[in-house]
C-alpha cells in the first residue's frame, strides 16, 4: 500500500521556461519512444513501488520525484497518462503544479491521476484545476491499475474520434473546393455559350426573315429553322438558369419587389418567355379579384412562371391542359401551374428542386436537369414564400408556390430598377 506521506518543502523552485515551439518537437520525441506513464511522486522509493503496477499495463514507465526534473521532462515528451502524487505537489505550493502542467500543449489531454489525501477541499481544488481522476491514500495497487486503464481506454477513444473528426474535416475542405472549382468551371463554360447560342439564335431569325421575304412556300424549311431557333431559345435559358441560381445563392441576384396591378397579364407575357411557345397545348388562366394585385419582383416572378410552364409542357403531350391560377390565402397569395401529364413519382417529388436532381426525361425524349426548377425555389424563397409540388403518376402535377402579403423589400433596396430589367431580361 501506498500511504500519503506529510509534504515536505522544496530545495527551490524551479526557473519558468518558455514552450515557443514545443508542441512539435514534442510530437516528435513521442513518435520517437514507446508509450510510457509518468509518475511523479514525493520519493524515489514509492515511485519505484507504483512501476509494478504500471507494468502490468504493458506500457513503459518513468519516475521522478525532482519537480524540477519533470517540468524539464515534460517540456518534450508526451506521455500516455500521468501520475501525480499529492506529496510531491506540496512541495511547492507556490508552483500551482497541476494547472502548469495542464496547460502544456503536450499534456492538452494527456488523463491525470491524482493521488492524495482523505481531504474534500484538496480534491476538489485539483479536480477544479484540470486532473480527470483522484484517489484517497491509502489504496491498492489494484485500484491504482484499474483507474489507469480506465483513463488509458478514455484517451484512445478520445484520440480516434478527434482523428475521425480531423478526417472529416479534410474532407469536407477538399469536398468544397472540389465544388467550387466545379461551379466555377460550370460557370465559365456556360458564360462562354451565351454568346455563341445567341449568335446563333439572331442568323435563324434573320434566316427567317429572308426566306418569308422571298416568298418561298417551302413549309418544311421553315419549321426547321423554328424549331432551330426554339431548340436555342432552349439553351439560352439553360444557361441564364445555371447562370442566375449561381447568383442566387451567393447573393449577387438582383431583388426588387414592386407592385404588379395586373398578374393575369403577367402571368401570359411568361407564357411567352418560353421557347417554342405554347406548342398545341390547351392554356387557361384563373386569377382571383383579390390576387390580380400583389407585391413582387416582376423580373423573377416572370421567370419563375415561365419556368413552371416551360416544365409542365415539356412533360404534357400535345391536346394536353394546363392553367395557372392564384389566389389569396390567409397571409399570402398562392400561385399555381397545373398540368395533366406524365406526373412525377413520389421518390422524386422530396428531390425535384436541387440541382441536376431531376434525372428523367420528358415525354419528348429530352434530358431535364431541372436547373429550371431550382432557380424557381431559390427565387421564391427570396420573396420569402415556398414552392412544393402535389403529383401522381398518369394523372399530372400541380406546382404551387406562395408569395407574402407583405414582402420583404430590403433585400433589394441597392438595386436599381434599371439593373433589375436587365436581369430579367
Amino acid at each position: 500500500m501506498w500511504r500519503d506521506d506529510d509534504a515536505r518543502s522544496a530545495g527551490g523552485a524551479p526557473t519558468p521556461t518558455s514552450v515557443r515551439g514545443a508542441a512539435a518537437m514534442m510530437r516528435a520525441m513521442a513518435e520517437a519512444r514507446p508509450p510510457y506513464v509518468l509518475i511523479a511522486m514525493a520519493t524515489e522509493e514509492r515511485g519505484k513501488g507504483l512501476s509494478s503496477v504500471v507494468e502490468g499495463l504493458r506500457l513503459g514507465v518513468e519516475t521522478f520525484s525532482d519537480v524540477e526534473a519533470l517540468l524539464y521532462h515534460t517540456r518534450g515528451s508526451v506521455p500516455e497518462a500521468l501520475v501525480l502524487e499529492h506529496g510531491l505537489v506540496a512541495k511547492v505550493p507556490q508552483l500551482d503544479l497541476v494547472p502548469l502542467l495542464r496547460r502544456r500543449a503536450s499534456l492538452a489531454d494527456v488523463p491525470f491521476l491524482y493521488l492524495g489525501p482523505d481531504q474534500p477541499d484538496v480534491a476538489a481544488q485539483v479536480v477544479e484545476q484540470g486532473v480527470d481522476a483522484y484517489l484517497t491514500l491509502p489504496t491498492k495497487p489494484t485500484v491504482v491499475q484499474a483507474y489507469l486503464r480506465r483513463l488509458l481506454e478514455r484517451r484512445q477513444v478520445e484520440r480516434g474520434l478527434r482523428s475521425a473528426l480531423e478526417g472529416s474535416r479534410r474532407f469536407e475542405q477538399a469536398y468544397k473546393e472540389s465544388e467550387r472549382v466545379k461551379d466555377d468551371l460550370i460557370h465559365m463554360l456556360v458564360h462562354d455559350l451565351k454568346s455563341p447560342i445567341s449568335s446563333v439564335m439572331g442568323l435563324l431569325d434573320h434566316s427567317l426573315e429572308m426566306l418569308k421575304a422571298s416568298g418561298s412556300d417551302d413549309a418544311g424549311l421553315d419549321e426547321l429553322l423554328s424549331l432551330a431557333r426554339s431548340e436555342s431559345q432552349h439553351l439560352l435559358n439553360l444557361a441564364a438558369n445555371i447562370l442566375d441560381v449561381r447568383r442566387m445563392k451567393e447573393g449577387h441576384m438582383p431583388y426588387v419587389p414592386q407592385a404588379i396591378t395586373n398578374l393575369s397579364e403577367l402571368a401570359k407575357e411568361s407564357l411567352g418567355d418560353v421557347s417554342g411557345g405554347p406548342r398545341d397545348r390547351h392554356f387557361g388562366f384563373l386569377v382571383r379579384p383579390e390576387a390580380e394585385s400583389i407585391l413582387a419582383d416582376p423580373g423573377l416572378l416572370r421567370r419563375i412562371l415561365a419556368n413552371l410552364m416551360s416544365n409542365a409542357i415539356k412533360h404534357t403531350r400535345r391536346g394536353g391542359y394546363i392553367d395557372f391560377r392564384a389566389w389569396k390565402q390567409d397571409d399570402a397569395f398562392v400561385l399555381s401551374v397545373r398540368d395533366d401529364g406524365e406526373g412525377i413519382p413520389e421518390a422524386d417529388q422530396k428531390r425535384i428542386f436541387n440541382a441536376f436532381e431531376q434525372s428523367r426525361h420528358t415525354v419528348h425524349d429530352r434530358y431535364d436537369t431541372g436547373m429550371g426548377l431550382t432557380f424557381c425555389k431559390l427565387a421564391v424563397e427570396k420573396h420569402g414564400g415556398r414552392i412544393w409540388v402535389e403529383s401522381k403518376v398518369g394523372r399530372g402535377s400541380t406546382f404551387y408556390f406562395t408569395i407574402p402579403v407583405d414582402v420583404d423589400a430590403s433585400a433589394g433596396l441597392s438595386v436599381t430598377h434599371t439593373d433589375a430589367v436587365a436581369a430579367s431580361a
